[in-house]
């Protein structure tokens, strides 16, 4: 639903910090008994055996080239290779490999997720709230234990995009870890089909929230699956549009008003999106009640009197409905995308912003 931006000063520190972790003597022995008895893995790193030995012997000769800049690099290239073009990530990564090397890399992924690496690593990426749902805080903190010793914690999960069964090669790779909520990765679990990706996909070009009345055709209800009683009433309560009744739907569209995409579609089946966010009707009734006590006169007194306090009118709508024209800032606040999807359908934000 949301869409972790990196940038390239970013992905530096990320690469930094993550080659820090990986990069050590005893493990890069390992790794390099794995790539020997493996050919399928060692082909998706280097481009033929002459290349891998060169690599290979800099690093029996003299370990001390662990520390050289271009010498690890085919190493992060791989872990950190883009996974955008599925068709391409199914051609090249969907091989059979040794149970060995699944092993490894998913005792790997094991020591990464509970590393303190790992923690710096979302600390820079900033995401503090789930981008499957974002509903749910990932939380991150240290704690003091009754012997005084401090310890990282981290309370989110980690998602393989493309899980660890169907595609063992990628359960290392940096672009297939997304940081989310625990419910959230426990509902993909069992699941296959491709979600909404947070790397890679746009949630501003794709899809919106809206709030729509019901029809004769809403036999029943999104959230409890019950049959909705006297929906031929329902559906001309016009006290809906007053944040008085909650006779009414809480969609995902397509922003062009098209059928929205094939990944935006499993998420919401996966993720149970439409139901999580029909729970919320409350909220979204609150921000239709701001809109009437939130009139022009209105906006403009506290300007007059608060002009200190606020720099402009963005400013003093960012706070009377807790959202942020910040892309960086907006990510982290709970149910950010769904608030101003429907500010902009109430016509209180234009829908360019």
């Amino acid at each position: 639903m949301i869409h972790i931006k990196i940038e390239k000063e970013e992905i530096k520190k990320i690469q930094k910090r993550w080659s820090k972790w990986f990069f050590r003597e005893k493990q890069i022995e390992e790794f390099i008994e794995i790539m020997d008895s493996d050919d399928s893995f060692r082909k998706m790193i280097f481009k033929n055996g002459k290349e891998y030995l060169l690599w290979k012997n800099e690093f029996i000769q003299n370990r001390e080239v662990i520390k050289n800049t271009s010498w690890k690099r085919y190493i992060i290239d791989y872990f950190f290779r883009n996974l955008s073009k599925e068709d391409e990530v199914i051609r090249i990564y969907k091989k059979d490999i040794k149970k060995t090397t699944r092993e490894y890399l998913i005792r790997k992924y094991e020591n990464y997720r509970k590393s303190v690496a790992f923690i710096d690593i979302v600390k820079i990426l900033n995401v503090q709230v789930c981008p499957y749902c974002n509903r749910n805080f990932l939380e991150s903190y240290t704690i003091v234990d009754e012997y005084g010793k401090k310890k990282r914690m981290f309370k989110g999960d980690i998602d393989h995009y493309y899980s660890k069964n169907e595609i063992p090669a990628l359960a290392l790779s940096f672009y297939n870890l997304v940081p989310c909520c625990k419910i959230c990765n426990h509902e993909k679990l069992n699941f296959t089909k491709r979600t909404f990706n947070p790397y890679y996909d746009y949630e501003n070009k794709e899809y919106k929230f809206c709030i729509e009345l019901y029809t004769n055709s809403d036999e029943r209800d999104i959230n409890n699956e019950k049959n909705i009683d006297d929906v031929e009433n329902r559906r001309y309560d016009s006290t809906v549009w007053q944040g008085i009744s909650d006779n009414f739907k809480i969609k995902i569209r397509d922003v062009n008003g098209e059928n929205i995409s094939e990944h935006m579609e499993n998420s919401n089946l996966i993720f149970r999106l439409e139901k999580k966010y029909n729970q919320s009707k409350e909220y979204a009734k609150e921000i239709i009640r701001k809109k009437y006590i939130y009139p022009e006169t209105y906006k403009d007194d506290i300007l007059k009197n608060f002009g200190y306090i606020f720099k402009d009118e963005s400013d003093l709508l960012e706070t009377f409905y807790s959202i942020s024209n910040s892309e960086e800032f907006s990510k982290n606040i709970p149910l950010s995308k769904f608030t101003k999807d429907i500010l902009k359908q109430l016509g209180i934000l234009d829908e360019t912003e």
